[in-house]
């Protein structure tokens, strides 16, 4: 006896998985990218070597996603599923910020707060990134906002602020990977160069 065919809506579901399948196995894999510390050793200041401690750099809610956002010309937001960051912005960004610092303040005693919570700093910097917008074939614009303090004061030494625009070379998501580490080393290049304004204790 020979088997049975499967009924009608079987066949249907099995035709179906089959179409879903072959269609999964096209998907295109999506894309990551990470930003980059770009600050090296030729650009050092001239500054006394003090422990620096990062207590936070806050971005805008709007990029703490996986996903890379782009503006398209007329306010539109685009979040693409295939083109994500490595690593969650809202950890890697203090991070590169720490790292240029280190690189232009001449010395290792730069850290994140929440590395070395019970270390003792002369300085303490905070950072607020207020706006980050990448229009695509345009420019990358951030703004932000900082401020210095001492180890055992609540009154800032020094409040700064900035406005940096990168130019896009195009519109791809690589070029706003490479506009946001130039604008977050111009970024750490001012907060740096108020750090080593501030008179060193005697």
């Amino acid at each position: 006896m020979k088997p049975a065919l499967p009924t009608s809506p079987t066949l249907f579901a099995l035709l179906a998985a089959a179409v879903f399948a072959a269609g999964c196995g096209s998907t295109a894999p999506s894309k990551l990218y990470t930003p980059e510390a770009q600050a090296t050793e030729s650009a050092r200041l001239a500054t006394e070597a003090r422990r620096i401690e990062v207590i936070s750099v806050r971005i805008p809610e709007l990029w703490d996603r996986p996903q890379i956002v782009l503006t398209k010309p007329g306010g539109e937001v685009d979040f693409n599923e295939f083109n994500r960051w490595a690593v969650p912005l809202k950890s890697e960004v203090p991070r590169i910020v720490t790292r240029n610092l280190s690189r232009l303040l001449g010395t290792q005693l730069v850290w994140l707060r929440e590395d070395f919570p019970g270390a003792r700093p002369d300085l303490r910097v905070q950072v607020s990134i207020d706006q980050i917008e990448a229009v695509a074939g345009q420019q990358l614009r951030l703004e932000a906002a900082w401020a210095i303090r001492g180890s055992d004061s609540a009154a800032a030494l020094k409040l700064g602020r900035v406005v940096v625009q990168e130019p896009l070379s195009d519109g791809s998501y690589a070029a706003v990977v490479a506009a946001t580490s130039r604008a977050l080393l111009a970024l750490s290049r001012d907060v740096a160069r108020d750090i080593a304004a501030i008179p060193a204790k005697p």
